[in-house]
């Protein structure tokens, strides 16, 4: 492991096999926290398949990489009215604490706002604290927060959004 990103590449170009990368990193990753594991993984699945399948890929997919390993990945969705949709930011714990996180949302704000959007927003839930003050860092501020049946049952849906 280094301690800066200069040994990681980071694409938008997706290439056959990236989508299963994706869903594959995000249930290692979290596959130690209570209430995700593989059901977590068909989730990130289906969501990944919704936007190929039925939003067209309007929006950019960004993936890290150390080599030949996928180490983080961040997208954006874009959504009717000017909104865009941060979804599946993930880095690998052999990536974290280098500012990898936070240059890859940066990078789908700086795509966001040259879309025209003029709002993003993102969904998450409790027991991911890195996630949300990375989130609150850069400016995002809660809206939402209430119990939804999510993909292991009840749990807190919270919704962060950020005016561009």
């Amino acid at each position: 492991m280094t301690d800066d990103i200069s040994d990681i590449a980071i694409r938008h170009d997706l290439r056959t096999g990236d989508l299963g990368r994706v869903i594959a990193l995000h249930g290692i990753c979290y596959d130690h926290l209570p209430g995700f594991g593989l059901t977590f993984e068909a989730f990130v699945a289906r969501t990944i398949a919704e936007y190929v399948l039925d939003a067209g890929e309007k929006g950019r997919l960004w993936l890290a990489e150390r080599g030949d390993n996928l180490v983080g990945c961040t997208a954006i969705v874009l959504r009717e009215g000017g909104v865009a949709q941060l979804r599946w930011v993930l880095v690998d714990s052999s990536a974290r604490g280098i500012g990898l996180g936070k240059e890859l949302v940066n990078r789908a704000l700086e795509y966001s706002r040259e879309s025209g959007c003029n709002k993003i927003f993102l969904e998450t839930t409790d027991g991911l604290p890195e996630s949300q003050t990375l989130y609150e860092k850069l400016g995002f501020v809660e809206v939402m927060n209430q119990p939804e049946e999510l993909w292991d049952g009840v749990r807190p849906l919270i919704q962060m959004e950020l005016a561009l």
